[in-house]
């Protein structure tokens, strides 16, 4: 790819320009122009406030929500009265671009996609920024992708502010954003090889849910039975899965539905709370150890990363210290979280728990720690701690040793258990697989874009940066 070189500072240097601190220089394989002079610029009208009288004329507008990366969704358009001149003036035409204004998240600020012109008389409150382009060398496609893309989107997170959470960028802001002007097949071909690789990435990523959400209905199916199954006599028929929620405890395990027999939590293992950490500037007394909370049960496995210590009696350590092939349990959470297992694998250093974790160590040989957690962690599994689970704060739920200990698991033979968590990581290794290509798609189509339109070099050193990068800056750009 061939064509004028034009050099420009870094974005973040575009509204904050000092010329003693450049990092590096962006070099444009293409000319490149602020978007305030490729555009006319507009931002939208503020909704009425609600409970003032209707004047003008009503007209359906869009919203931040409205504008998705790369499409408009027209699901949910809300309606205001606004003056006549406003509504001339805020009516989208098709073919202009519509960029979010605000968000609270700063890489969604800037998400921009094509008013196709689908329904007549539509405007754009104060939250969606209107640019109408005027260059008839500029494809619209291609502006919407460079700005949907990690390079172009990087202007719009560097200039994005905050005072509250919630991050704006302004139509002044984003009228200096950065334009790359290569010639017009070129940016067609960009456009469809971008959105060609992005396909295959969105393909690859609805592959892995798919993967993933077979492998776990796989296993669960295995265990628990639709009443048309049953062939046990003493199984006692539950109507459907969403009746695990809401399991009577004396009733339980019994309701549960398996071809397998039934125990609680109890009747396997012995179960305990941990202890409380010590308030802080207390003069605690004993042996200091660290400790895993909910944060390090993760679903699965143990997160050793940001591992705390706390200082109890040797009589605690004792009580508590895990030991090979314990079982984890996350006893306060979100309600989707609580009741998440992972097995404890021996490390060599004394450890305990706090109370956020529940430990069940297994005293029957007829149950895999495995399996214990893998039941556990699957939708029929978890469905006892979401229903039995209780808050009253509405965010952080609790289980208790308690109610856990009467949670139902199915047994069938071990050498059934360990075949059934195989062929489960086997599925969900092919799952990882495929997201895992995902996210190799998803950096390939953004290095496509950046290594066709762009190049990051530290500058030279020696004097003349500054007048270099100010002469560069005036002959590409204008400060708007």
């Amino acid at each position: 790819m061939t064509g004028a070189i034009t050099t420009v500072v870094r974005f973040a240097s575009l509204d904050r320009w000092d010329a003693q601190t450049i990092p590096q220089e962006v070099t444009y394989v293409w000319p490149a122009a602020p978007l305030g002079d490729v555009a006319e610029i507009r931002l939208g009208v503020q909704v009425p406030r609600k409970g003032s009288k209707p004047h003008g004329v009503a007209r359906p507008y869009l919203r931040s929500i409205n504008v998705r990366r790369g499409f408009v969704d027209l699901s949910d358009l809300k309606e205001m009265h606004v003056s006549q001149s406003q509504a001339e003036a805020l009516a989208l035409q098709a073919g202009d671009l519509v960029f979010v204004e605000g968000s609270g998240s700063v890489t969604e600020v800037g998400r921009t996609a094509i008013w196709n012109g689908d329904l007549p008389e539509v405007i754009h409150q104060n939250s969606v920024i209107r640019a109408r382009l005027n260059n008839p060398a500029l494809d619209p496609e291609f502006v919407v992708t460079w700005f949907n893309s990690r390079a172009g989107n990087a202007y719009v997170r560097e200039h994005a502010t905050t005072t509250s959470g919630l991050y704006h960028l302004g139509a002044g802001k984003l009228a200096g954003a950065p334009v790359p002007q290569p010639p017009l097949d070129i940016q067609r071909q960009l456009v469809a090889e971008y959105k060609a690789t992005r396909d295959s990435a969105a393909r690859a990523s609805h592959d892995a849910g798919a993967l993933k959400d077979s492998a776990w209905e796989e296993f669960c199916t295995r265990l628990v039975e639709t009443p048309d199954a049953a062939t046990a006599s003493d199984i006692v028929v539950i109507a459907s899965f969403s009746m695990l929620d809401r399991w009577d405890t004396n009733h339980a395990p019994t309701s549960l539905q398996s071809p397998y027999p039934l125990v609680t939590l109890a009747d396997v293992a012995e179960i305990r709370l941990g202890t409380q950490v010590p308030r802080k500037g207390s003069r605690a007394e004993g042996i200091e150890v660290p400790y895993l909370r909910a944060k390090s049960v993760q679903l699965g496995y143990i997160d050793f990363d940001d591992l705390k210590s706390m200082t109890v009696p040797p009589i605690t350590v004792e009580r508590l210290a895990l030991e090979t092939s314990d079982v984890l349990f996350v006893e306060g959470n979100s309600r989707e979280e609580v009741g998440r297992a992972a097995v404890w694998e021996d490390t060599g250093t004394t450890t305990i728990i706090q109370n956020s974790v529940i430990r069940a160590r297994l005293h029957c040989d007829d149950l895999d720690p495995e399996f214990v957690v893998t039941w556990f962690n699957s939708d029929a599994g978890r469905a006892y701690a979401r229903g039995h689970a209780t808050t009253t704060t509405g965010s952080l739920w609790h289980i208790g040793a308690g109610k856990l200990a009467q949670a139902p698991i199915p047994l069938p033979p071990i050498e059934e258990q360990r075949r059934l968590v195989a062929k489960l990581k086997e599925d969900l290794a092919a799952a990882k697989a495929r997201e895992e290509e995902f996210v190799r798609l998803r950096e390939e189509a953004e290095q496509m874009l950046e290594s066709s339109l762009i190049h990051f070099a530290l500058p030279e050193r020696g004097a003349g940066l500054a007048e270099t990068s100010s002469a560069a800056i005036s002959s590409t750009t204008r400060r708007c």
